[in-house]
């Protein structure tokens, strides 16, 4: 099988969440992480937007993600959106908004 993927993939199997917007998250399992980005799985990924921010638990990380494929259940995004400082969501909603 031909690998389409430019950076290796590491399993994560981590819990996280994604913000759907200032108010309201949604828990997830983050299946694994490359270099540019990530595959998530949560109950009806339908609902999330192409762009979201992407919280994992176990690294305390904040990414901001671009979808890229979706399934019922799955999303994998990109993660080529420098990331962003740890502390305050409100600049991270900032650098999602269209110009």
């Amino acid at each position: 099988m031909f690998e389409r993927r430019s950076a290796p993939r590491t399993l994560l199997n981590e819990t996280g969440s994604i913000s759907v917007d200032e108010h309201r998250s949604l828990p997830c399992i983050v299946y694994d992480r490359s270099a540019g980005g990530v595959r998530v799985a949560l109950p009806d990924a339908e609902i999330v937007p192409d762009s979201f921010i992407l919280s994992i638990d176990a690294s305390s990380e904040i990414l901001v993600c671009r979808a890229i494929w979706r399934k019922a259940e799955e999303i994998g995004a990109t993660t080529d959106i420098p990331e962003t400082a740890r502390s305050g969501r409100a600049n991270v909603w900032r650098e999602l908004e269209p110009t």
